[in-house]
């Protein structure tokens, strides 16, 4: 899967919506909800995409299962977002709204989840949030 991320810092959001969002987490972790995910890293170099559920979630890291592997997330600095995001085809003829809950992490990495199916063959635009 080819993915194009743009190196855009979203607006800070509220601590109230953040508490939302968080809470909308708990609630999948909770019910078992099957998630697909994609991590992406500031600087390139690492890219995760998948299928998995949150196997643990504290108000300063996660931990999604994604079957045969976990991915360890920290929290802290973290910034919640429930925009939807852009999924193009990789000649940029058509794209997909996905929505879910987006995380941009202190480290300047990014989080995405969704319960909707991410479609196989799809670039990514991340959002700027205004």
């Amino acid at each position: 899967m080819d993915l194009i991320v743009a190196n855009r810092q979203p607006a800070p959001l509220s601590s109230t919506r953040d508490d939302e969002l968080r809470e909308r987490l708990r609630q999948w972790q909770a019910a078992g909800t099957p998630l697909y995910f994609l991590y992406a890293r500031s600087l390139g170099g690492m890219m995760q995409s998948g299928r998995g559920h949150l196997a643990a979630l504290t108000e300063t890291a996660l931990t999604i299962d994604a079957g045969g592997s976990s991915l360890f997330v920290v929290l802290q600095g973290a910034a919640f977002d429930d925009a939807p995001q852009v999924f193009f085809t990789p000649d940029l003829g058509d794209h997909f709204s996905v929505p879910g809950i987006s995380i941009s992490l202190g480290n300047d990495d990014w989080l995405f989840f969704s319960t909707n199916e991410v479609p196989q063959v799809t670039a990514f635009k991340r959002l700027p949030r205004y």
